[in-house]
């Protein structure tokens, strides 16, 4: 099935008219980030230093979301301020997750969380919210609260389509793999301890350095990432609303469960844009398990 059916079928106006504004933006993205992969001499809101396909990437979604009419506003990780539009939805995004990894030809990805109140906003106001992987594949994986769905870009007479690759996709309950951010001696004593567990039950260390690949094998294979609490930035490096929230709720609908060492991620108030959180996600038992631990400590 095409992506455009099965919006047609399962979405509503809005929100199959902002996922297929991402979907044909992020195959130019795919293509352009062997161009432009250089450096730029800014930094983001963060403090991150820019390049080229950060933002090429963020500009070109935020005009392709904002000219569907559907968007009430665009934030982005990469602007101080949302850019403006007059639709329903409130869409927070990172254009491009694990730019870092370019020139180590890492999988790279995009994050977009679909809100159905202004920003910032919890996650329990989200609505959808989709993930795309530029890889040896370009997929596209979502959730609008009814199941997870995946599609694969696929080459079709001069141009791509979108084709159904996996739909109600579920964690598997024998969880395989683990992964985790941030350097082992920042990490607080009870993510060690965790960390340490994990190979001895004979799960696998996978780790890429973007968030959204390292989820992909999560959701692929069974198991828990994380970016934890650290000793000197106890509330983490993901952002709330542009990477921990829209991903906590595909993983949700995946039969997995986020938190942020004490209570599911969906619950965060955000007080700002760029608010940051300690993320524990995949399998329930495992996420449960280590914040079990946590609030023991």
């Amino acid at each position: 099935m095409r992506l455009d059916e099965f919006l047609r079928l399962n979405a509503p106006e809005d929100l199959a008219a902002l996922t297929t504004a991402v979907a044909r933006s992020s195959v130019d993205v795919w293509g352009s980030i062997p161009f432009k992969a250089g450096l730029l001499n800014e930094t983001n809101p963060s403090g991150e230093t820019q390049k080229a396909i950060d933002v090429y990437s963020n500009d070109l979604f935020v005009e392709a979301l904002t000219a569907t009419g559907h968007a009430a506003e665009v934030a982005s990780e990469e602007m101080e301020e949302p850019a403006e539009s007059k639709g329903r939805i409130s869409v927070a995004m990172d254009p491009l997750d694990g730019s870092s990894n370019v020139e180590t030809n890492n999988p790279l990805g995009s994050i977009f969380g679909f809100y159905s109140q202004r920003l910032p906003a919890s996650g329990r106001r989200l609505v959808g919210a989709l993930y795309v992987t530029y890889g040896a594949m370009l997929t596209l994986t979502f959730s609008f609260g009814k199941g997870v769905h995946r599609f694969v870009a696929l080459r079709e007479g001069g141009g791509i389509s979108f084709q159904l690759k996996g739909v109600e996709l579920k964690l598997p309950e024998k969880p395989e793999v683990y992964g985790f951010g941030g350097a082992r001696k920042e990490w607080v004593p009870e993510v060690a301890h965790f960390w340490d567990s994990l190979d001895d039950r004979g799960l696998r260390n996978r780790y890429c350095g973007t968030f959204v690949g390292d989820y992909n094998q999560v959701l692929a294979r069974g198991g828990i990432f994380s970016y934890p609490a650290l000793v000197k930035r106890p509330k983490g490096k993901l952002r709330v609303l542009y990477e921990c929230a829209p991903v906590a709720y595909i993983n949700e609908q995946a039969g997995g469960y986020a938190s942020d060492g004490k209570g599911d991620v969906l619950d965060i108030e955000p007080g700002g844009l760029a608010d940051t959180s300690p993320l524990y996600i995949g399998n329930s038992a495992l996420v449960h398990e280590i914040e079990e631990r946590i609030s023991r400590s």
